[in-house]
């Protein structure tokens, strides 16, 4: 199967800094543990929600980038939602570059 592209951005819950360390180092292990190659990363900061999730109306933004086979994205997406301290998460597949 041919590797993508891929873009994950991810709402961690806000409320506890050492849960949300170990609710990030969880998504990059498990990106990792499914052969995903993470090109690049940024934390886009801690901001309102416009809906409650999970009972909490604040939560810290990160974007990662990275190269993964399609197959892997539903086992990703399964290993995101069990993750207790991941509020909102989205995998959205970037379009090839000629």
């Amino acid at each position: 199967m041919a590797v993508k592209n891929y873009e994950l951005v991810l709402v961690l819950s806000d409320k506890n800094q050492d849960a949300k360390t170990r609710s990030r180092e969880d998504v990059e292990s498990t990106l990792a543990k499914r052969g995903a190659e993470i090109t690049q990363k940024e934390d886009w900061g801690a901001r309102r929600l416009f809906h409650l999730s999970k009972k909490q109306d604040r939560g810290h933004y990160f974007y990662y980038g990275f190269k993964s086979e399609g197959e892997a994205i539903q086992a990703i997406n399964g290993d995101l939602r069990v993750n207790a301290g991941v509020l909102k998460a989205m995998i959205t597949v970037l379009p090839a570059t000629a």
